[in-house]
């Protein structure tokens, strides 16, 4: 009998221990009303160990991801456990005790660079760790483009009676000239259709001429939005644009087989929660556009070339701060003058025999990045109206979209901010 009643004990231990794993009925012990004070989110450096402790015993411990942390009970009375971080990245912990049947959530972020354990006590407890998690990124493509343009030119062509003939570029017609027939020869003064033009002379007159003058100036601001919603540490793409054809030979020269390459404005982005109000974001946001000027022709077919903006970096922010993560200044002065030479040198006159231009372009890229800690909406709250949701259904009569429609339809933007 002295033998056996060890191996009766230990039985009834491990039905004991498997109740409560299990979540078998037990009455909760009194530091449940503490269990509050466990944080929800647990911050650690990679290869530092913090001891955590529990205002109650711990039946079981798990982590989501062993290769980022890990987790040992320990105490006398399982009240405590000791976590250690392993590999940079977040983790989900769970911790069974003897106060519930269902585990306590919490999240663990691991630092690479950190040397020390960073846990608030303070911090209150969410229902579900994992929102707060998700990061809601606003990215911002701001570009300015300023063009100033300035041209006079002056075109002159004069013929005489021995053989004589003046003309400016452009004037001469494409013959040939051979002497006795250069009296019949008529100007050939080309009209420039982006420019103003004044003609004079002609008729009886040997000198006919064209004064050819455009100043000009252009502003163009394009704005693009994207916004995307990812889980910290999960990565996320977003592409608004098209896929424009493109012809590419065969290896054997034989044919030709369609490749499609996309445009338009592209976001790709991996955000992290270090901490309770700091997000490491590693993001990618590209802006293109077709360009038909500088495309190519292959098989007679015209294939246009990208306009292409991007950059790619990773910054630390907290939640709703902003920052530039990239910026272009670009400023272009193309000068030119075309003149006889000598002639067109001469004070004032020397206009006659001179053309000028003078070009000058401005341009600012701003690309601003913002994130944003997030959490989607209560079941039963109600969503927003959409843009436009009061012309879903419209469909006025003959007489009032005659007498009485003015165009103040529903302008609201931005619904996705």
């Amino acid at each position: 009998m002295s033998r056996s009643k060890p191996v009766l004990n230990r039985v009834v231990l491990t039905f004991m221990s498997a109740g409560l794993c299990q979540g078998v009925a037990v009455a909760a012990p009194a530091g449940c009303s503490a269990l509050s004070a466990m944080p929800a989110a647990m911050e650690i450096g990679q290869g530092v160990q913090q001891d955590i402790h529990s205002p109650v015993g711990i039946t079981r411990l798990a982590v989501g991801d062993p290769k980022i942390a890990d987790v040992h009970v320990n105490g006398d009375d399982n009240s405590a456990f000791l976590l250690t971080g392993v590999g940079p990245g977040t983790t989900s912990l769970m911790i069974w005790t003897a106060c519930s049947a269902s585990p306590r959530q919490s999240m663990v972020f691991v630092r690479g660079a950190a040397s020390t354990a960073m846990t608030d006590p303070l911090l209150p407890p969410s229902e579900d760790p994992l929102l707060p998690s998700q990061v809601q990124t606003d990215i911002r493509f701001v570009e300015v483009s300023r063009t100033k343009l300035k041209e006079a030119s002056t075109s002159i062509f004069g013929r005489g009676s021995n053989n004589f003939l003046f003309g400016s570029p452009g004037t001469v017609p494409g013959v040939n000239v051979t002497p006795g027939s250069v009296s019949g020869t008529l100007p050939g003064i080309p009209l420039n259709n982006n420019t103003f033009n004044i003609v004079w002379g002609g008729g009886g007159s040997k000198v006919l001429g064209m004064l050819n003058a455009m100043e000009s100036s252009g502003f163009a601001y394009t704005l693009a939005r994207p916004s995307l919603v990812a889980l910290s540490g999960q990565s996320a793409s977003f592409l608004a644009g098209g896929e424009f054809p493109v012809p590419v030979p065969n290896g054997e020269g034989n044919g030709i087989s369609i490749e499609y390459k996309e445009y338009g404005v592209r976001l790709t982005l991996t955000p992290t929660v270090v901490g309770r109000n700091r997000i490491s974001l590693k993001v990618a946001p590209e802006v293109s556009e077709l360009d038909f000027t500088a495309g190519v022709t292959i098989g007679g077919t015209t294939v246009p070339a990208l306009n292409v903006r991007r950059t790619d970096t990773s910054v630390s922010l907290a939640d709703g701060e902003s920052f530039v993560i990239s910026g272009l200044i670009n400023t272009s002065n193309i000068a030119a003058v075309d003149k006889f030479p000598g002639l067109g040198d001469i004070p004032i006159l020397g206009a006659l025999f001179r053309s000028s231009q003078i070009n000058r372009e401005e341009r600012e890229l701003l690309m601003i990045v913002t994130p944003h800690l997030v959490q989607p909406m209560a079941v039963n709250a109600p969503l927003p109206s959409l843009p436009g949701e009061g012309l879903r259904n419209y469909d006025p009569s003959f007489l009032k979209m005659y007498f009485l429609e003015n165009g103040s339809f529903d302008r609201r933007s931005g619904l996705s901010q």
